[in-house]
């Protein structure tokens, strides 16, 4: 939210929790609270919005697909945007824009080779979701002038998330490659998330859907050992895939075990620059406070 009030916008932040919400987005954020359940309620409170960014959706690698735990991540995204879209066709007043949240799931796994926008969907329970999720607000294309969907690759921040799981070995020297440690990783820093997100509202030329990943993907192994480097820690241990197969089943499959070679070729030829294209000066950034 800082950027988009750095750059002369007056974000206002939906939530169903409006005290956690502001733990995490400060004090002086402006946060409406809304149940979760009522488009008629949603519709009030978004109207006369001139964009809307959508990027509701429970945490998909805390744990163990169980059949409630998927159905709790479907809901938390499907069911939101089916939500928002019933608001926005009540309401009297229609936002310029708006943004929806998906990930790079949608092109399943493996994906070895660069995969671009135009790159057919994949098979598998992320895939199956991120198509939902994106076709959830897909009633609103003719009420809406431009819509634009990102499917974000692997976040990479200071507070938690993917870094904060893959950080945890290292701290007792025992830093850990995951399974054959040749599948792809498609990060992006999240100062670059949040810069492509402000880019995607601000050039009315861009809709679509857009790759949110860095240039440069890298392999587990080399994720975790420039990971290593920059600590200046070891890499000692490789976990196989099948012990973690053996403890998460498909949620191991899809996520830590799984190959995306995804490109932002939209969002480059749309004249995006990325701040942190390569991982060495991201991983630096973040966890050495290298402010370069």
């Amino acid at each position: 939210m800082n950027e988009l009030e750095k750059a002369g916008h007056s974000p206002v932040a939906v939530s169903r929790n409006a005290g956690k919400a502001a733990k995490i987005l400060g004090s002086q954020a402006e946060i409406i609270e809304w149940d979760g359940a009522s488009a008629e309620a949603l519709a009030e409170k978004i109207a006369g919005f001139e964009a809307i960014i959508n990027l509701a959706g429970e945490n998909i690698a805390s744990g163990r697909w169980t059949s409630g735990r998927k159905k709790l991540i479907t809901e938390s995204r499907v069911k939101t945007g089916r939500l928002l879209t019933e608001a926005v066709m009540l309401s009297s007043e229609k936002p310029a824009i708006l943004i929806q949240g998906s990930a790079i799931g949608y092109y399943g796994t493996p994906v070895d080779l660069p995969a671009e926008e135009n790159h057919p969907a994949g098979q598998g329970f992320i895939a199956e979701l991120t198509r939902d999720w994106e076709s959830s607000i897909a009633p609103l294309g003719k009420m809406i002038p431009r819509i634009v969907i990102i499917r974000t690759g692997l976040v990479l921040g200071e507070d938690g998330g993917l870094l904060k799981k893959m950080l945890l070995p290292f701290t007792f020297y025992t830093g850990t490659v995951i399974g054959s440690g040749k599948q792809w990783m498609s990060w992006i820093h999240i100062r670059d998330e949040v810069r492509a997100i402000r880019f995607l509202l601000e050039n009315s030329s861009c809709s679509g859907a857009y790759n949110l990943a860095a240039p440069n993907p890298v392999i587990m192994k080399t994720f975790m050992s420039s990971l290593g480097k920059t600590l200046r820690k070891p890499l000692w241990l490789k976990v196989p895939g099948i012990f973690l197969k053996a403890i998460l089943g498909q949620m191991a499959e899809e996520t830590v075990l799984s190959s995306q070679n995804i490109f932002p070729g939209k969002l480059l030829k749309a004249g995006f620059e990325f701040e942190y294209p390569d991982l060495t000066h991201s991983l630096e950034n973040l966890l050495l406070k290298k402010k370069t």
